[in-house]
């Protein structure tokens, strides 16, 4: 059962999965206090919601799911690759908030389901975009070679 578990946490997306799995309670409690905040307006709300999310997500995928791509990254590099987490975040928010707001206003199923199973509908797009544009590993700097010219 042990190295079955190993075998299983080896797996990126397990360990994405995962990471989202921490999210997914985390903005349904975000969109409780912006429900409450911005008195029941479920856009703006569901927004921040999963920008607080978000947040929390590229941290800790940094952290476990990317962690052997931590030693390459120092200063600006994290911050673009966050700037990139952010700009794919984005369109996961929009395809969330869409899947989302079918379930509430066609559906009526109430914004505290509909909104876990957007972002579950999200999660395998964002994986994969953010297996290509975001957790890309580093390519590594080759020396350059020094040219050396004779004077004559």
């Amino acid at each position: 059962m042990k190295s079955f578990l190993k075998r299983l946490f080896k797996m990126r997306i397990i360990r994405y999965g995962l990471v989202g799995g921490i999210g997914i309670p985390v903005n349904d409690l975000a969109l409780l206090l912006f429900m409450s905040l911005m008195h029941g307006f479920y856009p703006l709300a569901s927004a921040c919601a999963f920008e607080i999310s978000t947040t929390i997500n590229f941290v800790l995928n940094q952290l476990f799911t990317y962690s052997e791509q931590r030693q390459h990254l120092s200063g600006w590099g994290w911050v673009r690759r966050a700037g990139k987490a952010q700009l794919t975040s984005l369109s996961a928010l929009l395809l969330s908030y869409l899947a989302a707001l079918v379930l509430v206003k066609f559906f009526q199923v109430n914004v505290y389901v509909a909104n876990p199973v957007g972002i579950v509908v999200a999660f395998v797009y964002n994986f994969f975009i953010s297996k290509k544009l975001v957790f890309q590993a580093p390519t590594p700097v080759e020396p350059q070679k020094a040219e050396v010219t004779v004077s004559q």
